[in-house]
């Protein structure tokens, strides 16, 4: 493969353009998802952009059906800051990735206008008049990376919680409102939570843990209920059988450590411990 340098010639502004977007919706997409990107405009454009990029090591292939890529540290370095989309995850994790990817293509066509920087969320809720202390902490300072956050089309603002395929919708559930019910009691009409699910199934647990759950309405759920809305995704997200990556493409194995003879780093112990785990 090329230094990186010299692939950099290849990456015109679409290209980028998608690669940030993909990066800050979690790393991972289908193709047909490629294509709601606007990565081009016809489905054999999509397709032969995708391989492009995994032939420039900017993507990796990373399961056989549905075909899914990821991004790879080479994109981490071409937007200039590393993240965790380009390591290893679960299978778990990249289904729900694969569903946050939905989410926002058919959020996006309310309209809803999403927001990817922390520190304009941070800023958002100071707006709203939201205390900062009532936010989810992470080593005593306000952090709100995990969830997305939009634009409803009424200019409220809208906060979602990304479901993941395991049975503990309970404990999924009590845990986000846990984190911003008091979000809510502070600002009221001016915020709504979503619950985004994969199919109706999974719609249809929350919305029944919502109704009766003696627990969930323990934490003081009452007349905030109708501002905790369950939204399921259309089609159904398709499940990832079998991951392929590392074996399958000659490319994958090389992309995260092809940048610079300075990143090679020999670890084949890293290599074994594969198991379910995608990714670098």
């Amino acid at each position: 493969m090329e230094r990186f340098s010299s692939r950099l010639v290849y990456m015109h502004e679409d290209l980028r353009k998608f690669l940030r977007r993909l990066t800050a919706l979690g790393g991972y997409c289908t193709a047909q998802q490629a294509k709601s990107l606007q990565l081009a405009a016809w489905d054999r454009g999509v397709r032969g952009r995708l391989r492009m990029l995994a032939r420039l090591g900017f993507l990796r292939r990373i399961s056989k059906y549905p075909v899914v890529y990821q991004v790879t540290k080479a994109t981490t370095r071409l937007l200039g800051r590393d993240s965790s989309t380009r390591r290893r995850h679960t299978l778990e994790t990249v289904q729900a990735r694969l569903l946050a990817v939905h989410f926002y293509i058919e959020a996006r066509a309310w309209p809803g206008e999403f927001v990817f920087k922390h520190e304009e969320k941070i800023r958002i809720f100071t707006d709203a008049g939201c205390p900062l202390s009532t936010l989810p902490q992470r080593n005593g300072k306000p952090y709100v990376r995990d969830y997305f956050m939009f634009w409803l089309p009424d200019l409220r603002i809208a906060i979602a919680m990304i479901d993941q395929p395991r049975p503990d919708q309970f404990v999924r559930l009590r845990l986000f409102l846990r984190q911003f019910l008091p979000v809510l009691r502070s600002v009221r009409e001016q915020i709504d939570l979503f619950i985004v699910t994969p199919d109706q199934q999974r719609k249809f647990a929350y919305e029944k843990l919502l109704r009766t759950s003696r627990a969930i309405h323990k934490l003081g759920l009452g007349s905030l209920a109708p501002r905790i809305k369950t939204y399921s995704v259309r089609p159904p997200v398709p499940t990832i059988i079998e991951a392929i990556w590392p074996k399958a493409d000659k490319y994958d194995e090389i992309a995260d450590v092809a940048d610079d003879s300075d990143d090679v780093i020999g670890d084949n112990s890293r290599q074994k411990h594969v198991h379910r785990l995608i990714g670098e």
